[in-house]
């Protein structure tokens, strides 16, 4: 997961590779300019990602720390995050047995406390179910290794690795209270841990109370260096928050000053160049760069149809019903939108219409797609269903072939045509809110789910249709994708948007080869 803003302040899309490669972030900047902000943003999308966040800072309480995130449960907080002031951590005599690092014992305290939790989320996350137990302390007991895990030379990325980021807030505070000399062993020591695993972080380090020649020290630990600097108005209100990437990959590079604020939930907006004529906001929903003129609302920067669906959602659930509002809370998922072809039809008894859906529900239960991805929402539509899967993109697609082998056998063994099923899907990823429903159950809904089905509506019984940023990503993840999804042209859905179709087809079973009617009758047929 990139940090926040990333694409902005590149003025590109960040790539890849690029995310790979850059794990460390430095963010360096004076006393109250955002560095804090910037850092709870982070959290926060890693928390609504599904995340492990780790904070380490000697300013603050824990109490604080969970208040960086109201509108979070706070059993979710307990069980995905880890607080730590290394200033009141134990120092007790067991330390100085294992400390073999020559550093201040609280600070090794503190790495010994991320060191475990790690390892922790590394034995859950392979469903090892042995207790780990913890020591008040947060040090291993006398059966556990006497020197750290991450000083022994590995470079392996472990299973957490995609799963948990890290903060440290402030390398300069920590001088203020320990040896810099320790501080700089700490920190190096933390981010070659943290490097090695390929876990994403971010420290900050106030350039105005740090010497200049410590601040040079540290900048070497790390990938990309951002900075941050107020420019001040005649009055307040005109002051500016201003960010920028100062070196990238170890590289400087022309990054441009781009213009930052906080939304009515506390979190960052990236506003574009501060230089440009023509202010580039990025879209609360589809985090995207606004290049026509945005509309506002409550502080929120929207492209013009993507506030109309904020507007209507507001209008069914209310204030008390939108549980997560703004750019920071709003989940990226990738959709699966499926309905039955001709279950409408007069004919058809409404008894019938009801085995149908039923028959559709328990097959697609039983697909292991749909039983081994257990971060989504399932949403029923009526005539079928959506499902947005929140972290896994070959999702979609595994269950739509999965579930077209369960349906061809059926149908080969049912009585009458009318105990048969057809069905359509329709896969795309996009943005959603989170909502309550009438009965406070969390569901999802926006733009990404309206637009698998945008996508599922072209299609004709047994197609498979994929929309084009869905479907590249996947042929990029694995060849495998290239032999199924076949590209069948571009097509004009609501206010004006071009979007490119594929097709996820092979001849024997799944998916349906024709180009769709409507497609037809819309669209220029593609010469291969």
């Amino acid at each position: 997961m990139p940090i926040p803003g990333i694409d902005v302040l590149l003025g590109r899309k960040i790539s890849k590779k690029e995310i790979e490669d850059n794990n460390l972030f430095l963010l360096i900047g004076p006393r109250a300019v955002g560095k804090t902000t910037y850092c709870k943003t982070f959290l926060a999308e890693s928390l609504a990602n599904n995340k492990h966040v780790f904070y380490i800072s000697s300013n603050i309480m824990l109490k604080q720390f969970r208040n960086f995130f109201p509108n979070v449960k706070s059993d979710t907080i307990l069980s995905k995050s880890l607080f730590v002031n290394p200033f009141l951590k134990e120092d007790t005599d067991d330390l100085n047995i294992h400390n073999k690092l020559n550093i201040d014992n609280k600070l090794f305290s503190t790495l010994k406390e991320v060191e475990r939790r790690f390892l922790e989320i590394d034995k859950d996350s392979k469903n090892n179910k042995e207790e780990n137990p913890r020591r008040p302390d947060g040090m291993e007991t006398s059966k556990d290794k006497e020197n750290l895990a991450y000083i022994d030379g590995s470079t392996s990325k472990d299973s957490y690795s995609n799963n948990t980021v890290l903060v440290l807030d402030s390398i300069s505070h920590l001088c203020t209270i320990f040896d810099e000399k320790d501080v700089l062993r700490f920190i190096n020591l933390l981010s070659l841990f943290l490097k090695s695993k390929g876990v994403k972080s971010i420290f900050t380090v106030n350039n105005l109370t740090l010497d200049e020649n410590i601040i040079e020290k540290v900048s070497t630990l790390f990938d990309t260096i951002l900075e941050m600097k107020m420019e001040e108005g005649k009055n307040a209100e005109d002051s500016k928050r201003m960010i920028r990437i100062a070196s990238f990959t170890g590289e400087k590079i022309p990054s441009k000053w781009v213009n930052i604020h906080t939304n009515g939930n506390g979190r960052l907006l990236f506003q574009g160049p501060s230089s440009s004529k023509k202010v580039s906001l990025i879209c609360s929903v589809c985090k995207k760069p606004i290049t026509e003129n945005p509309v506002f609302h409550q502080d929120m920067a929207f492209h013009k149809n993507h506030l109309e669906v904020y507007v209507k959602l507001h209008g069914i659930y209310g204030d008390s019903g939108m549980t997560n509002i703004g750019q920071s809370t709003v989940l990226d998922a990738n959709f699966f939108f499926i309905d039955i072809v001709g279950l409408s039809n007069p004919l058809l008894s409404v008894r019938k219409q009801i085995q149908k859906i039923e028959l559709l529900n328990n097959l697609i239960s039983i697909c292991p797609a749909f039983r081994k991805n257990t971060e989504k929402k399932v949403l029923a539509t009526g005539d079928g269903m959506a499902i947005g899967f929140i972290s896994n993109p070959e999702a979609p697609l595994e269950l739509s072939i999965q579930l077209h082998n369960e349906l061809r056998k059926h149908n080969e063994n049912a009585f009458d045509d009318d105990s048969k099923l057809g069905i359509r899907i329709g896969l795309a990823s996009g943005s959603v809110y989170i909502v309550n429903d009438i009965n406070n159950n969390q569901n999802i809904w926006g733009p990404g789910i309206i637009f698998a089905r945008r996508v599922m509506d072209i299609g004709d019984g047994w197609h498979i249709l994929l929309e084009g940023a869905l479907a590249e990503n996947l042929m990029l993840l694995d060849d495998k994708y290239k032999e199924i999804i076949h590209y069948i042209g571009d097509h004009q859905v609501k206010h004006g948007q071009v979007i490119k179709m594929y097709s996820a087809y092979d001849d024997k079973n799944f998916g349906n080869s024709e180009l769709p009617q409507k497609f037809q009758s819309l669209t220029k047929k593609v010469t291969f």
